[in-house]
Parts: structure tokens; C-alpha cells; sequence
């Protein structure tokens, strides 16, 4: 029994024993189990591996094609992309074989993660639009789930990118109609696991209404995007937020004092999460307009 596992994946989400474990079994149960190996019945310990999003296999098997193998490999491959260290999502993903993956929530997330790392990588159209096309035809026909907003979103940063707006903002605005009925709905504190794809959404979002000029739109996505990481605990996005926020308020003129502390905590958040791209943006953004922060 890999108890190590479950105290990873405990912390990784937040909780805290007594959190864990409440409306399961008693706070010494679970310390038990941590502490000692005492494994507790079966209907309990099945009941903590389902708040963590891990099953009795996970911690049993560790083999190429286990459920906890595949899922500590995707977690590895959301990390990279939310840094944006794409050699590191394709190194993941190459570790996994669709037909491996048995889960349709795993497959979702596969699918999801290949399309944007082709979409942000600028790979062939036709790899993109199948990774997309497999969760929206195949995976979530009835489009319940956010992998499917995860896909109309690649679909419309693929559009963007290849100058097709009105195509580009059908999919943007479905992605936006969607992240206000989510954000209603989300809990103020504690972890979840679609955290991380709803600041994704959120910030390719701000970043899409800030390309089309409309960046009173664009920073009120970035604020609620800031709230969102400080309501949760999570710092992925924090770089490329405060950055984003830094150039349009440099195409806004806005204060220069204020536009260097934006760049300053971008750039701080940045070497925390080793976020290199975002080091190099901020160095750009301070040479180019050395003259406008220096007044």
C-alpha cells in the first residue's frame, strides 16, 4: 500500500487530515494510516480516495498502464503547460498511450492537454483540430463536462492565430458564457481539481479580449483571474496575469510606477513557478519602454 501516494495527493489538494476525514472516520483513523500503515476497512479508505480523485489501484499498482500512473503523468504534463515549459508536455505525453487509458475523464484530459500544447506550439492543423474534435464528437457529445470548453477555447486560440476572428469569437464567446455560470459557482476556499483549468480559461480569456482591443474587459478577467489564485493558493498563472495586466496598461499609458511593480510581481512570480517565458517577457517589455517606466 503506497500511503506515501495518498499523503502527496492529501497535501497537493490542501486538505488537511481533519478535512480529509471528516463525515468518513475520525481524525486518529486517518493519522493511523498515515503514521502507521494501519490500514483502515475498505469501505473507508475507498471513501478518502475518493475525495482525493484516487482509487484503491492507485495505490496499489504502479505500472505503465495503472490509473495512478497515467494521472501522476498527466498532473506532470498540466504542470508543464501551466508554465509553459511545452518540452516537458511532450515528454509527458509521449510516456502514455491512448489505449492505455481507460477512463473517459482521463481520456478528456489527455486529449485537452495534447491540443494545447499543438495549438500553442503552432503544430499542424489537422493534430490540432483532431485532439479537440475526439472530446466535442467522441468523449462529451453532450458538452457537460470543461474538457469541452477547454476545447472550444484551443479552438479559438487556433483560430486567432490563423486570422480567422469571426470563426475565433464563436468559440471565445461559448467559453465565456460558460466561465460565468462556473465562477458562480465555485466555492470560495478550498481546493478542486478543475482550479487549474478555470484560471486557464480565465487568462486566455483576458488575453483574447486585450488582442481585440477591448482591455477594459480583458483587466476585469485578469482581477477575477488574481482572486481566483488567492482564493485557491495556486501561483501557475500569477506570471503571465500580472504581465498581461503590465502591457495593457502600457497601451492604456497608464502609471509608469505602477506598470514596473506589475512587471516586478510578474517577474517574481515567474522565478517561483519557473516560468522562463514570462522571465524573458518581462525583460523585453522593461527594455523596450525603458524610457516611459524611467519617468
Amino acid at each position: 500500500m503506497d500511503v506515501g501516494l495518498f499523503i502527496k495527493r492529501r497535501k497537493q489538494l490542501g486538505y488537511s487530515q481533519v478535512a480529509l476525514s471528516k463525515g468518513i472516520c475520525t481524525q486518529s483513523t486517518l493519522s493511523k494510516f498515515e503514521k502507521d500503515s494501519q490500514v483502515p476497512s475498505l469501505a473507508i479508505l475507498t471513501r478518502l480516495c475518493n475525495r482525493l480523485g484516487l482509487t484503491i489501484d492507485d495505490l496499489t499498482r504502479k505500472d505503465a498502464s495503472s490509473a495512478r500512473y497515467i494521472r501522476d503523468t498527466l498532473d506532470q504534463v498540466e504542470e508543464g503547460l501551466m508554465i509553459e515549459n511545452f518540452p516537458q508536455v511532450s515528454a509527458g505525453l509521449n510516456k502514455l498511450k491512448i489505449d492505455q487509458i481507460m477512463a473517459n475523464k482521463e481520456k478528456m484530459r489527455y486529449f485537452y492537454l495534447e491540443g494545447f500544447n499543438y495549438v500553442l506550439t503552432n503544430q499542424e492543423s489537422s493534430e490540432i483540430l483532431f485532439s479537440f474534435t475526439q472530446i466535442l464528437d467522441e468523449l462529451d457529445e453532450r458538452h457537460q463536462t470543461i474538457y469541452s470548453y477547454l476545447a472550444y477555447l484551443g479552438l479559438g486560440i487556433y483560430y486567432t492565430r490563423h486570422d480567422s476572428m469571426e470563426r475565433a469569437s464563436f468559440f471565445f464567446t461559448k467559453v465565456t458564457n460558460y466561465l460565468k455560470t462556473l465562477v458562480n459557482q465555485m466555492e470560495d476556499t478550498g481546493p478542486h481539481e478543475d482550479d487549474l483549468r478555470v484560471l486557464a480559461i480565465t487568462y486566455y480569456l483576458a488575453e483574447y479580449q486585450a488582442l481585440i482591443g477591448k482591455l477594459k474587459e480583458s483587466n476585469h478577467l485578469i482581477h477575477q483571474g488574481v482572486r481566483i489564485c488567492a482564493r485557491k493558493h495556486v501561483t501557475y498563472f500569477l506570471p503571465r496575469l500580472k504581465v498581461l495586466e503590465a502591457q495593457n496598461a502600457l497601451d492604456q499609458g497608464g502609471d509608469p510606477q505602477e506598470i514596473a511593480n506589475l512587471l516586478n510581481d510578474a517577474l517574481a512570480f515567474a522565478r517561483l513557478n519557473r516560468n522562463n517565458v514570462v522571465q524573458v517577457q518581462v525583460a523585453a517589455l522593461k527594455k523596450n519602454y525603458r524610457k516611459v517606466l524611467a519617468n
